[in-house]
């Protein structure tokens, strides 16, 4: 989760013009930064918005900082406006509703008690103890009327937020500014600290995994006594993370104590004084980024530079590079795990303790199921390895395993006909985290290969889970059903009911989902996991869905297929690039097996594997193969698709699939040398470089002539006329003079090919870019025919096209003479068919175009135009300047 803190600023009719001019700016611009690297989850502001109860802002001052302010960040991040949350300051109050008499009685005979009794009075009201911030909470109630994660009061408010991977955050917006005056003192300055208890118990209620309390007044600002009862609170009541402001400057530290601590951190004045000199004080804010279930946090602290670009930069004043991180501070409930030391001193440890808490928090979750919806696999593979049990005890049945998905219920059930939960299963194993009832049957047993192996599947059900109902039946026990709702807490048993009767063995897990959680995500969870599961059934609102056995092939024109005892795979040759998918026993590993892929295995192989158990490694979320002799095994068997799936695409020349194939064989051939190694490491039966010359000379089309032919056939052809270089022309468009070369190369019937790149896509790479003006070359360099660029052949090779300019009028060649000299250039005269400009140049040396009607037009009335009037054309046919005598 990200947090931005931004705090006192303070916004009055003399700072709105900066604010407008250049802070809001550079703000939403550095936010705009960070939010684009990380989403930025929720924006505190941690009070003093405006200053001196806004009075210089007109009658509604919070309606200007809402557009002023607010607005503007809420259009550049593009999030909603529930995600600001917001305190009121001291300077939040309206000091003009302040009644001396009341004032005077609060100071003499206010208590930290009796505080805690008026505040929990005028949570619902405003009277003469709280009026002085009526403004800023009517405009708070406004701005979150449309949230309903917001729960609203005069006092604290109170909210949850829902990060994108489903953790529930609680925020504690503290109103530690209602007693607020121009002349309280620190001792006078009470709270009502049960507002931290009231908040405690709403966020158990909510479930929530980070609870967050936020201040405008740092503790050390209010009455001692009650800043120790509320340190207490924070650091016992779990809370986990404490926002003040006010001081208008950084600060961070943890608070810790033998019984629990939390983060403490005060934030600078965001905007107060852009111009302060103090770098202690100047402007800035604070990103925090936390982590619930691995409780880890780092700190980024920003300051406004404003004499140096009006930009915020890293705040190196008050963390070292800008920025700290750490663990959270957290209450510890630790489990020694042995008792046989011979320790006699206190101060040393006996063993090693684990912190069964956060453990267990980490089991369920993302750190190792970054899938929330994965609990769905879990079920059906423990349903799965329960109806197998009961196959071996009892050859002769078939039993199914029931999908149940109801909407309107919000909830998923998993029934199955397996062997079911005795008392003994369930108190040895399936209350026992880490304990796999079928790796244990495996070890045992050895006869029948079952799927689950950890022991922590199950409890990875209450990522999304409010309860979960278990109703089951064994051959040796009665049936048992019994309910949970957490991890954490105890099961409760039920009495089976006539309406939950079974008589035969089994299990069925009913899971009920959080809010947040949807049923259309289990289910097509579900059709994600379940790609070769038997005697499945699927029902959603009590629709039966079919769920059709897939080996994603089945758009591919060519296919090749393997069975073994290890694994069963289907491949095949498709226009579209796809992955290849791992599975295990039929239930989704990876889309994107990286360990079992070999070296630049082509993306248009697209298929699945589906391996046997015990048949390949993968780690504890069961969605990454492990790196082992297996998979490199695995690997090398798999390149064995690419020779027949290749050969039949060749052999049938589709017009389709056969250019994409022919691409590949040119990539292989281009980079032999380079991928050698890696080849070798990761195909059973590749190619050999012979090989690939052979097959890209075969199926390399290239224009020759006035039609495509292949690459072998043309070079038969030029090495039957003792042609020994083809010439490559340029990427970009030729120039004119290119153009007369590439007419001349072309009569003497050379090959000329494009110098041009195409993309070849692979699994296991981005896409690899093949010239093919390089396969070429090594192809011909096997018959010793070379390549050569157009724009190195010299110009004498021309020399075939030159018309002998003696055939022309003397006049014509007396003039022509006097320009090559006059211009120090070499004018020759050609044929060019497909020249469309009457000459070209090279340098000094020009070719006029025989061809075209300006010169056949200007030749042709040679003795008809005197000598300076032909000169003066002709130099414009040549395309050269004309030269004035003075």
């Amino acid at each position: 989760m990200r947090i931005v803190q931004v705090s006192d600023i303070h916004l009055n009719k003399d700072n709105i013009e900066e604010l407008q001019n250049f802070y809001l700016e550079a703000l939403c611009n550095d936010l705009g930064i960070f939010h684009e690297q990380k989403s930025i989850d929720v924006i505190l502001i941690t009070g003093d918005i405006v200053d001196k109860g806004g009075n210089s802002l007109g009658d509604d001052p919070y309606k200007i900082f809402d557009e002023k302010f607010v607005q503007p960040i809420l259009k550049k991040l593009s999030i909603p406006p529930d995600r600001i949350l917001m305190i009121p300051g001291n300077h939040d109050i309206n000091r003009e509703l302040i009644e001396e008499e009341i004032e005077f009685f609060l100071n003499e005979k206010l208590t930290s008690e009796s505080a805690n009794s008026r505040a929990e009075i005028f949570q619902i009201e405003f009277n003469g103890d709280n009026k002085r911030i009526q403004k800023f909470k009517k405009f708070e109630e406004t701005f979150h009327k449309a949230n309903s994660n917001y729960r609203y009061s005069n006092n604290e408010s109170l909210a949850i937020v829902e990060t994108c991977h489903g953790h529930r955050i609680g925020f504690a917006l503290i109103n530690d500014s209602w007693r607020c005056s121009i002349d309280l003192k620190k001792e006078k300055h009470f709270i009502g600290y049960k507002q931290l208890f009231r908040a405690k118990n709403y966020f158990i209620e909510n479930k929530t995994q980070l609870n967050i309390a936020v201040f405008h007044h740092p503790l050390n600002a209010i009455n001692e006594n009650e800043n120790n009862e509320i340190k207490n609170i924070l650091k016992t009541k779990n809370f986990d993370i404490a926002f003040f402001g006010h001081n208008h400057r950084h600060e961070a530290e943890k608070l810790t104590s033998s019984s629990g601590g939390f983060l403490s951190i005060n934030g600078r004045s965001a905007f107060a004084d852009t111009s302060q000199t103090s770098s202690l004080y100047q402007p800035g804010y604070n990103i925090l980024d936390v982590d619930p279930v691995n409780r880890t946090y780092k700190l980024i602290a920003r300051k406004f530079i404003r004499n140096s670009g009006f930009r915020f930069d890293k705040d190196t004043d008050s963390l070292p590079d800008g920025e700290e991180g750490g663990d959270l501070p957290q209450n510890e409930r630790l489990y020694q795990l042995a008792e046989d030391s011979n320790n006699d001193d206190e101060e040393l440890p006996d063993s090693y303790t684990a912190d069964v808490d956060r453990i267990v928090s980490l089991l369920i979750g993302e750190s190792i199921y970054p899938d929330r919806y994965a609990f769905v696999r879990e079920l059906i593979q423990n349903s799965v390895d329960a109806c197998n049990r009961m196959k071996e005890k009892h050859t002769h049945l078939t039993p199914k395993i029931f999908i149940n998905i109801n909407t309107e219920g919000k909830y998923i059930e998993v029934v199955d006909e397996g062997d079911g939960m005795a008392k003994s299963t369930l108190k040895n194993h399936f209350a026992v985290i880490g304990k796999s009832i079928s790796q244990e049957y495996n070890d045992n047993v050895g006869k029948v290969n079952l799927i689950s192996k950890f022991g922590i599947g199950f409890i990875s059900t209450f990522i999304v889970a409010e309860k979960v109902v278990i109703n089951t039946k064994s051959e040796d026990d009665d049936q048992i059903i019994f309910e949970i709702e957490n991890v954490f807490k105890g099961f409760k048993y039920i009495q089976p009911s006539t309406k939950d009767f079974r008589s035969t063995t089994g299990t069925t897990v009913r899971v009920y989902l959080k809010k947040g959680y949807e049923t259309d995500s289990v289910y097509n969870n579900i059709w994600k996991y379940c790609r070769h599961v038997c005697n499945l059934e699927i029902n959603k609102d009590s629709s039966q869905i079919k769920l059709n056995d897939r080996w994603g092939v089945e758009t591919a024109s060519y296919h090749y297929s393997d069975r073994n005892a290890f694994y069963e795979y289907k491949f095949g040759l498709s226009l579209n690039t796809a992955t290849i998918i791992a599975s295990n026993s039929g239930f989704l590993i990876s889309n994107y097996p990286a360990p079992i892929l070999p070296f630049r295995f082509p993306a248009h192989i697209v298929g699945e594997i589906n391996f046997f158990p015990k048949s390949i490694d993968f780690d504890v979320s069961r969605t990454n193969i492990i790196p082992s002799s297996k998979s490199d095994s695995i690997r090398r068997e798999i390149s064995l698709a690419v020779r027949p799936l290749f050969r039949a695409a060749l052999e049938n020349n589709d017009g389709k699939i056969y250019p994409l194939v022919v691409s590949y064989l040119h990539y292989y051939l281009q980079y032999f040398d380079a991928n050698l190694a890696n080849m070798d490491n990761s195909y059973k039966d590749f190619y050999s470089k012979k090989e690939l010359i052979s097959l890209c000379s075969e199926h390399t089309f290239l224009d020759y002539g006035d039609k495509q032919q292949k690459l072998g056939q043309i070079i038969s052809v030029l090495k039957a006329k003792s042609i020994d270089r083809i010439y490559l022309l340029p990427s970009s468009a030729p120039t004119d003079y290119q153009k007369v070369v590439i007419e001349y190369l072309e009569s003497k019937e050379n090959l000329l090919i494009k110098n041009r790149n195409i993309n070849v896509n692979f699994q296991d790479s981005q896409p690899q870019v093949v010239n093919i003006a390089a396969v070429v070359q090594l192809v011909a360099a096997e018959l010793s025919i070379t390549m050569q660029d157009i724009k190195s052949i010299h110009p004498s090779i021309l020399t075939d096209m030159k018309l002998d300019k003696t055939q022309f009028d003397s006049k014509f060649q007396s003039i022509l003479n006097k320009i090559e000299n006059d211009y120090f250039v070499t004018i020759e005269i050609g044929k060019f068919s497909k020249l469309t400009k009457p000459s070209v140049s090279n340098g000094n040396q020009i070719f006029l175009n025989y061809n075209h009607g300006t010169f056949q037009s200007l030749v042709s009335n040679v003795n008809s135009i005197n000598d300076d009037a032909f000169e003066i054309y002709l130099l414009g046919i040549l395309n050269l300047q004309l030269r004035y005598n003075v």
